[in-house]
């Protein structure tokens, strides 16, 4: 029976954390709001910049200004462009698994979130260098997250095919994962070199 083993037995024996994932031990609300606060953590030093431009630019008032500008909300807008990236390649690629013939896609996409939100989480921590070294973010926007959000989705594709990917499906599953992350994450990265550019 060549399906995706998701309510039967895994392909291998899983560790600790495997079973935590596999057997979805994390509640889906629980796993939604830790993902949505690491894309925030993520994304925050560039939010920061952007809204601090923005009220700038826009000429805004001191009370709205303060209000835009507040910690907290910046903080909570910082994850909407990730989010954004995030479901359009989600969608994309999980349209092309369901394509293919893939099954139990919900417990994936838990999966999923749970290795982007670590990758971003990474990402976030590294990001913190920006605040005294703000030369760095040109790099760390175009190279470093790409990187560790690369690394986040090919540990996913990696997971799956140990523990639950037919055959059959694995090499179509990289292209399916790791080749749609690489193409619409192109659009971060030429964001961030356009907004260094013209200094937002």
């Amino acid at each position: 029976m060549d399906k995706i083993n998701i309510n039967g037995e895994p392909k291998r024996k899983p560790n600790a954390v495997a079973g935590l994932l596999l057997g979805k031990k994390i509640p889906n609300a629980v796993v939604y709001a830790l993902f949505y606060v690491c894309l925030c953590f993520g994304n925050y030093f560039v939010m920061r910049r952007t809204v601090a431009y923005f009220i700038a630019a826009s000429g805004y008032n001191a009370v709205v200004g303060n209000m835009l500008g507040n910690e907290l909300v910046t903080f909570l807008l910082a994850g909407l462009s990730p989010l954004i990236v995030y479901e359009l390649a989600r969608f994309i690629a999980f349209g092309m698994f369901r394509f293919m013939g893939g099954g139990a896609v919900s417990d994936m996409e838990y999966v999923l979130r749970i290795f982007y939100g670590a990758g971003y989480l990474v990402y976030g921590a590294f990001s913190m260098l920006y605040f005294p070294f703000p030369y760095l973010t040109v790099y760390g926007e175009t190279i470093v997250r790409f990187v560790l959000l690369a690394a986040a989705v090919a540990l996913y594709t990696l997971f799956e095919a140990v523990y639950r990917m037919p055959k059959r499906y694995i090499p179509r599953s990289v292209y399916a994962f790791c080749g749609v992350y690489c193409l619409v994450n192109l659009l971060f990265s030429v964001y961030s070199i356009v907004s260094y550019i013209m200094g937002v």
